[in-house]
């Protein structure tokens, strides 16, 4: 299933599905300069407080991260269009956008995990062998949030102590 979604989107009707929620929040990057508190509730409607991704640049960012290179985007007049939406499990979707932003003009691409109808985690892909990538890690990182917390030295895991904790290593 993939939707091309364009800026023409309503921003003041409330998105019933995570894919309206995208569509809205591109909708907001139409190329005009804007105050990042204008928008601020629609960015936190769209990212869970747990957020993680990486930027293009394979950094891994956070929430707040996330919120400062988009509050900087908003400033600058940057332009998402063409987003394609495509579905790919029940939690996980492929959402590539074109941006237009201080005289750059870049096709992304991001491989998001979501969870409550938000994006808890996005990573940027680059072809197949990263959409591969990037859904074993999101893997990975749903299995460990569900299933383990951390104390200040060791990792418990369904009930076990890892064998990893307090820094010791495989010879």
């Amino acid at each position: 299933m993939s939707t091309t979604i364009t800026n023409n989107a309503n921003a003041t009707t409330k998105p019933t599905t995570f894919e309206d929620k995208i569509r809205q929040y591109a909708a907001l990057f139409d190329g005009s300069e804007k105050d990042f508190s204008d928008i601020e509730s629609t960015f936190n409607g769209l990212y869970h407080d747990d957020f993680l991704g990486t930027d293009s640049n394979g950094e891994e960012i956070d929430k707040a991260a996330k919120k400062q290179l988009d509050e900087k985007r908003l400033a600058a007049g940057a332009k998402v269009t063409n987003v394609e939406y495509t579905r790919t499990d029940w939690n996980k979707a492929l959402v590539e956008f074109h941006l237009e932003s201080d005289g750059n003009s870049v096709i992304s691409q991001y491989y998001v995990t979501i969870k409550d109808k938000k994006i808890i985690e996005a990573r940027h892909v680059n072809g197949l062998m990263g959409i591969i990538k990037a859904g074993w890690l999101s893997d990975y990182h749903s299995i460990r949030r569900v299933q383990s917390y951390q104390h200040v030295d060791k990792v418990v895991f369904e009930g076990y102590t890892s064998p990893f904790a307090g820094g010791a290593r495989v010879n």
